[in-house]
């Protein structure tokens, strides 16, 4: 019951409030709340603004960094070929050497472990001491023969 007398007091005191207020106070409140209106209507448009410019911004940030990314994915594309074509050089260098090594050792005629064999971007050298110009020949003519040579350099020594 109590709260219900307040409530009523408030109530009745407020209508006297607004009853008393004068036709131009009535008319001050409303453009005043018209005014607050408009600044919150600006605000909240000017707020949407930057929230598009911030997204446009983070956008092109994106944008750039996918392309940062591109670069970047085909820089190391670009080292692993490189690289691995150094790999295929060096492996085809070897697989040549070997098979000047092999044809020593098929032909029987010239002493395989006594020439030493080295095979830089196809370009074979010879090297060693071996017991004839014949040998040493036949060792050169035996690399030239091989797939993949293409020059022989023959700096074998013959022993006298």
């Amino acid at each position: 019951m109590k709260n219900t007398n307040r409530l009523a007091l408030i109530a009745l005191v407020s209508s006297l409030s607004l009853a008393a207020c004068s036709q131009a106070e009535q008319e001050q409140t409303e453009e005043q709340a018209d005014e607050t209106m408009q600044q919150m209507e600006e605000s909240t448009e000017a707020a949407g603004n930057s929230m598009e410019e911030a997204a446009d911004d983070a956008g092109n940030a994106m944008e750039d960094a996918a392309e940062s990314s591109k670069d970047a994915a085909n820089d190391a594309m670009s080292y692993a070929k490189e690289k691995s074509a150094e790999a295929g050089e060096f492996l085809s260098d070897a697989a040549i050497t070997a098979r000047v090594k092999a044809a020593f050792v098929e032909a029987g005629q010239v002493d395989a472990m006594a020439i030493n064999v080295e095979t830089i971007d196809s370009h074979v050298v010879l090297s060693g001491v071996v017991a004839s110009a014949e040998m040493s020949d036949l060792a050169e003519q035996l690399a030239e023969g091989v797939e993949g040579v293409d020059s022989v350099e023959n700096d074998i020594e013959v022993q006298n």
